[in-house]
């Protein structure tokens, strides 16, 4: 499940490694230039909001998959 953030970041991404791809068979090295640095900008900025997404999640739900105290002190 991902956020609109992180699928506009990650469709950006992929805009800038193509357009840097069809810079390259153009010859245009400031197109290049451009398409590069919108990469990793869009990748880092993609990486941070995976950590937010990440934290806010974990922090919503601490123990998912903990036992319940009465589970977990019945004989098996």
């Amino acid at each position: 499940m991902y956020t609109k953030s992180e699928k506009r970041l990650f469709g950006l991404a992929l805009a800038a490694l193509f357009t840097t791809i069809g810079a390259e068979f153009l010859g245009s090295q400031s197109l290049v230039a451009v398409g590069v640095g919108v990469f990793a900008l869009a990748v880092v900025a993609l990486f941070g909001v995976m950590s937010v997404v990440l934290a806010v999640s974990v922090a919503r739900d601490p123990d998912l998959n903990a036992l319940e105290p009465a589970a977990a002190d019945r004989p098996r």
